[in-house]
C-alpha cells in the first residue's frame, strides 16, 4: 500500500460544514482518526462507498463523501485539532463567530415580536382613525339635519 503524505490546514467558521480532504489518496479505502488527549481515535472508515463509524455519532455530524473527504456538520470549537487519514494530517481550525441555533431562534423571535408590535400598533391606529371618522360623520349628520329643519320647517 502506497500513500502520498500531505500536511494540510483548514479553517471553518463555527456552525458550518468542515470538509477535510485526505490529500492525494491513491487507495480507495480511508480511515479518518483524530488526536484526543494524546491518543489517536478512529472516527470512520470508508471503503468502496461504504462508511463504517468507529465512534458514537448520535447527532450524525460525521460522514464521508465519494472523494473520501471527512465531513463534519455544525463544526464547533471542540472539533479543532489534528485529523489523520492514510498518511496525511489535516489541522482543523474553527473560527468563532458563527451563529448558534439559540442565537438564530432569538433573532427570529425578536423579529417576530417586532412584527407583532407593528401589527398591533397599525390596528390600534386604524381603530382610532375609524372612530374619529364616525364621530365627524355623526357631527355632520347632526349639523345637516339642523340646517334642513330650520330652512324647511314644513317638511318636519
Amino acid at each position: 500500500m502506497f500513500f502520498i503524505t500531505d500536511v494540510l490546514q483548514g479553517s471553518w467558521t463555527e456552525g458550518s460544514i468542515a470538509i477535510l480532504h485526505c490529500g492525494k489518496l491513491i487507495n480507495g479505502t480511508v480511515t479518518w482518526s483524530r488526536d484526543i488527549d494524546g491518543q489517536r481515535v478512529d472516527i470512520l472508515t470508508t471503503r468502496n462507498g461504504e462508511t463504517t463509524k468507529h465512534i458514537a455519532d448520535p447527532d450524525r455530524r460525521y460522514s464521508s463523501s465519494e472523494d473520501l473527504a471527512l465531513n463534519i456538520f455544525r463544526v464547533s470549537q471542540p472539533d479543532a485539532g489534528r485529523y489523520h487519514c492514510a498518511g496525511a494530517t489535516v489541522e482543523l481550525t474553527v473560527i468563532p463567530g458563527g451563529v448558534s441555533v439559540v442565537e438564530t431562534v432569538l433573532m427570529f423571535g425578536a423579529v417576530g415580536v417586532a412584527a407583532l408590535i407593528f401589527l398591533l400598533a397599525t390596528v390600534a391606529a386604524g381603530s382610532v382613525i375609524l372612530h374619529q371618522n364616525r364621530q365627524t360623520g355623526q357631527q355632520r349628520e347632526t349639523a345637516s339635519s339642523s340646517v334642513h329643519q330650520t330652512s324647511h320647517p314644513e317638511l318636519c
